[in-house]
């Protein structure tokens, strides 16, 4: 089904010209799952992200940002985001993986949920059993 979905996504922005992201590389995915491990919880990494990252490093679409392995990106990448996210003390219990202009989109670390987080409230608004269960969701919010 992402993959469905990326493919709608990239044939929309073949139409206006604009270029789709490639893979991520597995030295910045070994990057991410480091920093995750040393950061968040010891050992914690979800599969389905890396198989999302081996199809497209993040995506940005329609306000729809899922967050790139890319070090450097302070503004899309997964680790600048989380690093600023939990500088909230209430933020500690999630990793974040994207947002939107409504929603953050985020594993809640104690409850092994993910969840989507009402902008600017933190209030939960959806919960998924899996993170592509959460992001086949988001895109297909953006994309209708």
């Amino acid at each position: 089904m992402i993959s469905d979905l990326l493919q709608r996504i990239k044939e929309i922005e073949n139409h206006y010209q604009k270029t789709f992201i490639t893979p991520a590389n597995e030295e910045n995915i070994q990057l991410v799952k480091d920093w995750v491990s040393n950061n968040i919880r010891h050992g914690l990494w979800i599969g389905e992200y890396e198989d999302f990252l081996k199809k497209v490093d993040g995506l940005e679409f329609n306000g729809l940002v899922i967050y790139n392995t890319q070090a450097d990106d302070n503004n899309n990448g997964i680790i600048a985001a989380n690093e600023i996210r939990r500088e909230n003390r209430w933020d500690n219990e999630y990793l974040f993986f994207g947002d939107s202009d409504i929603s953050w989109y985020c594993l809640d670390i104690d409850k092994n949920i993910f969840v989507e987080l009402d902008k600017p409230s933190g209030y939960i608004v959806g919960e998924f059993s899996s993170f592509n269960e959460m992001i086949e969701e988001a895109i297909t919010s953006v994309l209708i």
